[in-house]
């Protein structure tokens, strides 16, 4: 699948200013990283020089090969299928994925940014909405409505998606609306736009077909078994006041109601962690749950209903785990073998292109949390302020800017002295 990305051209010449720079730091951090490999004495110390790494070593390794053999915003996109909050919906999260985009950053931290935006289909009724990112992974309030369009890959191919580097945003951008209300924001952002000069590519993105099936890496059921333990547990929750009801009639025992209430609150504490920790930093807290309801020789009722889905997410969960890792080293092992797989096979990527795409899969599992992924309704209370102010603000800054633009340009048209450049003489030494 290919989608149309465009790219304002005052953020390319933004990166090209800065890329040879951030080209020549990630040159010295691969020097030095070399050279603490060359002088470990023994296995300890290179473990040691690969602790020092951290985790994100493989995508600054990765991407910083990319950018050395690549274009400012070189980028690929891929699109991967969640569960909605209800039954009748399902989501599909559309990453665009660059190779080098720092804006006006020239700290070399990592390379590459994603950013994404979010589609969400009613099966019933075909409606089909998409929210675009604003501004640092913050989704917009208000959504688009592309029902029109009838379906996600049309969608997809009829529309471009316009990236804003120096905001960390990524917006869909609709062909011409003849209704107002459309219109008249397509235009406020072509305003904001400045000249509104930019760049059109035509980028790869791997569908999400290809990676649930050739790849076999099924971000669907991990979302599904959150989302289901989510609702046993609401349910069971629901479930205490008969309980309670019960204990006041001596129907349930007090060691039974107090395990049943410590095991409510432990799964509620592991929703919180499934929804706002990365899936990288959830493995241990689930399977610790799982393991001692597991363990349990008298388990309660609850427990009982609560094991096969604590089950159902423990597989699921370490099944993407391992696959992100083993599609990650298989594109590093295997470089010739992983390259010509069958689920390249329509796409125009060239091998670098293709081990990002490995590598980037692992690096959201560590980087981004299923609430930032899919689920904005899912935000902490903080996250939901930043949403709702750079869903207000980023649109009136951004034409406040334009207009700044405007009127410079405007006075140097009209005051010719303001583009004129002032020489200063040079000074003569006299020799005595």
């Amino acid at each position: 699948m290919k989608v149309k990305l465009k790219i304002e051209e005052q953020w390319l010449e933004l990166e090209r200013q800065s890329m040879q720079k951030m080209l020549d730091e990630y040159k010295a951090w691969e020097r030095k990283t070399l050279k603490k490999a060359r002088e470990a004495e023994d296995l300890r110390g290179l473990r040691d020089v690969f602790y020092e790494l951290g985790d994100r070593w493989e995508w600054s390794q990765t991407a910083g090969a990319w950018l050395s053999n690549g274009e400012p915003l070189d980028a690929v996109g891929l699109v991967i299928r969640i569960p909605g909050l209800v039954p009748n919906k399902e989501r599909y999260v559309v990453y665009a994925v660059m190779a080098y985009s720092k804006g006006f950053t020239d700290k070399f931290d990592h390379l590459g940014d994603k950013e994404r935006i979010i589609i969400e289909r009613d099966t019933d009724t075909g409606q089909i909405l998409c929210w675009s990112t604003s501004g640092h992974g913050a989704i917009d309030m208000f959504p688009v409505d592309l029902s029109s369009l009838e379906s996600v890959e049309k969608a997809l191919d009829s529309c471009s998606l316009v990236a804003q580097p120096g905001d960390h945003a990524l917006r869909i951008e609709t062909p011409a609306e003849r209704a107002m209300v459309p219109w008249l924001a397509r235009r406020l952002w072509g305003i904001a736009g400045g000249d509104m000069s930019f760049s059109m590519k035509r980028i790869d993105v791997l569908d999400w077909k290809d990676i649930e099936e050739s790849l076999d890496f099924r971000f669907y059921r991990y979302a599904n078994a959150v989302i289901e333990l989510e609702r046993v547990w609401t349910q069971l929750k629901g479930g205490t006041l008969n309980q309670a009801r019960e204990v006041v009639l001596d129907q349930i025992p007090d060691h039974i109601e107090t395990r049943v209430t410590v095991t409510l609150r432990r799964v509620e504490g592991l929703l919180y962690v499934l929804w706002f920790r990365p899936p990288a930093k959830q493995i241990k807290v689930v399977r610790a749950l799982y393991d001692e309801i597991r363990a349990e020789p008298t388990p309660t009722e609850a427990q009982r209903e609560l094991h096969p889905y604590l089950g159902e997410l423990l597989y699921s969960l370490t099944d993407i785990l391992e696959k992100a890792k083993f599609l990650k080293w298989r594109s590093v092992l295997e470089k010739k073998e992983f390259s010509e797989s069958d689920v390249f096979r329509n796409l125009e990527l060239s091998a670098l292109a293709k081990e990002a795409l490995a590598t980037v899969l692992e690096d959201i599992l560590r980087d981004h949390t299923l609430s930032y992924i899919g689920y904005p309704e899912r935000a902490t209370i903080r996250n939901k302020i930043v949403r709702v102010f750079f869903g207000l603000a980023v649109l009136p800054i951004r034409l406040l800017f334009s207009f700044k633009r405007w009127i410079s340009k405007v006075l140097v048209k009209r005051i010719p002295l303001l583009n004129t450049k002032v020489r200063v003489p040079e000074r003569t030494q006299t020799q005595d």
